[in-house]
């Protein structure tokens, strides 16, 4: 089984539907079986947010609102988030271009990939770090065992930056309007952050429907009055 997520870093919608879905995966049987893959969206890329404006203050700048109606909208996300165990503060979070994040996590497949990508949103929306400086995604990424040089290089250069823009390319191809993106064995995809049972009732049915059907017994009728029968 396939699953593919597309995500950005400062978005807290696909940090609490990553945490939604894992905990759908954990009670999930065959979650052996799952090959997780996280691909690559930017929802700001030419954002670098010189000024260090907070979450509100970025959100009214970007939706070209007031700020007590960009605080009314991350309310809602923080309620939210709370609901979910989880307590934000926009007040603290310092949005921040994420390529670099991005293309650290290109380096990474597998549980590492998994284990990174939940690393970089708990440094930005838990620890209010910045994910966009070589040393908060290097101590992020010798966890993994990458080489501080390599992790220097990838800062420094367009190392994977081909990957990330493929995945945003194939996302459009693949009728994305939004993140978190959920596409499963390439036939079927989520958008948001959908609470845990409709995870854990999406990845029941994908893992049935890709399971081989068992062979039964069927008695044919061959001839005008059903006088012979084959059985297979």
């Amino acid at each position: 089984m396939e699953l593919e997520i597309w995500i950005d870093f400062t978005c807290p919608f696909c940090y609490l539907g990553k945490l939604r879905f894992l905990k759908a995966l954990n009670r999930f049987k065959y979650k052996k079986e799952v090959n997780i893959v996280f691909r690559s969206y930017l929802l700001s890329p030419n954002d670098d947010n010189l000024e260090k404006l907070n979450g509100h203050e970025w959100l009214a700048k970007h939706k070209d609102v007031t700020l007590d109606k960009a605080k009314l909208m991350n309310l809602s996300v923080e309620d939210m988030a709370f609901n979910q165990g989880v307590l934000l503060d926009f007040n603290q979070i310092i949005p921040r271009n994420t390529l670099f994040a991005h293309k650290l996590m290109k380096q990474l497949s597998g549980a590492d990939q998994l284990k990174f990508v939940s690393d970089v949103f708990e440094a930005y929306f838990i620890h209010h770090e910045d994910i966009a400086s070589l040393e908060v995604l290097s101590k992020i990424g010798i966890k993994y065992h990458l080489d501080s040089t390599l992790i220097s290089d990838i800062y420094g250069s367009d190392t994977h930056l081909d990957l990330v823009k493929a995945d945003i390319d194939l996302s459009t191809k693949l009728g994305l309007r939004g993140v978190p993106f959920f596409v499963l064995n390439r036939k079927y995809s989520i958008s948001g952050a959908q609470d845990e049972l409709y995870f854990y009732d999406m990845l029941e049915e994908l893992y049935y429907e890709t399971r081989p059907k068992k062979q039964t017994k069927t008695t044919y009728c061959v001839g005008e009055h059903c006088e012979r029968k084959i059985t297979k």
